[in-house]
């Protein structure tokens, strides 16, 4: 069972660190309170808006296709030194291509009431296989010979007659997909993103929403102060499929959510947190924008290629 905020952060983290080996702290300060702007009203997960860092982040399918430009190129890279480059196709193969924007069916836990109905807090059965996987299977981790030329640390020796470039085969690659100038700091922005989601999940306009729904739950006969204390709530078990007991406390949930519109004001004021760390942060995010659009250009290209 799987009752996770973010379902495919560990495999955000083991592309990322194998396509450039370097991780995001996730800012959790900022500037002073922001305002809120428009407090959407939020029925459905089909009714929560865009949040202003998903600009700055690719959707699941430009990723897909950025992960398989890359994968192409180190490929042909390390086959030149004699290795089969096989570490990405796991994720690559099997679909399973995590997404670096918020699932909105998740993101603020259960909030459609069919799902709620259905399966209570279990997430759907694409995230049960991902986390159910034993681990079984080829190993195609690299071997320290393949890591030194996948990252270069062996850069200006000659394997086979070829000599390693500078930054490796995933140099090589990066070069090609990210421009002569680029960085992957782009990969960061879903890590970035942690600050203003916690600042938020503590601002007073949150917990005042928050109070609201724990009344309207208590009017049902349940006793939770957060959604979050629903969500985790140890009854639920990693047994499936969902009880009884759980699907109504799901349900309550939803209708509460919806009454006290939680979810419309909680992306309110998650999205002025990213909006004034946008600002902020404004000549980065600038470059971090530059650079996606560099890297869907430049992937859509060598794909068209035979890349």
């Amino acid at each position: 069972m799987s009752r996770i905020r973010f379902r495919s952060a560990s495999s955000v983290v083991v592309l990322a660190a194998l396509l450039s080996g370097c991780s995001g702290d996730g800012d959790g300060n900022g500037g002073p309170v922001p305002d809120l702007g428009e407090i959407p009203r939020v029925r459905s997960s089909a009714d929560i808006p865009d949040l202003p860092m998903d600009a700055y982040t690719l959707t699941k399918e430009q990723y897909q296709t950025y992960l398989k430009t890359q994968r192409s190129l180190i490929r042909q890279c390390m086959s030149r030194f004699g290795f089969d480059f096989r570490a990405m196709d796991a994720v690559l193969d099997s679909g399973e291509v995590p997404d670096l924007r918020p699932d909105k069916t998740r993101y603020y836990f259960v909030i459609d009431a069919d799902t709620a109905a259905a399966s209570g807090y279990r997430a759907p059965d694409r995230d049960r296989r991902v986390e159910d996987d034993d681990g079984e299977g080829e190993d195609t981790t690299p071997t320290e010979a393949e890591r030194g030329v996948l990252v270069g640390s062996n850069a200006g020796e000659r394997l086979g007659g070829e000599q390693v470039p500078k930054g490796g085969c995933q140099g090589e690659a990066n070069h090609e997909t990210l421009g002569e100038d680029g960085t992957d700091a782009f990969l960061q922005v879903p890590n970035d993103r942690v600050g203003p989601r916690s600042r938020a999940d503590a601002d007073e306009r949150v917990k005042e929403v928050f109070r609201k729904w724990s009344a309207c739950m208590k009017d049902s006969g349940y006793d939770y102060d957060d959604p979050m204390q629903a969500n985790d709530d140890d009854r639920w078990g990693p047994a499936a499929p969902a009880g009884q007991a759980e699907i109504q406390v799901a349900k309550a949930d939803v209708a509460c959510k919806h009454k006290t519109n939680l979810v419309g004001v909680w992306w309110a004021v998650q999205a002025a947190y990213e909006k004034q760390y946008v600002e902020d942060n404004a000549e980065r995010m600038a470059d971090v924008k530059r650079t996606i659009d560099v890297v869907l250009r430049n992937s859509a290209r060598l794909a068209g290629s035979g890349v």
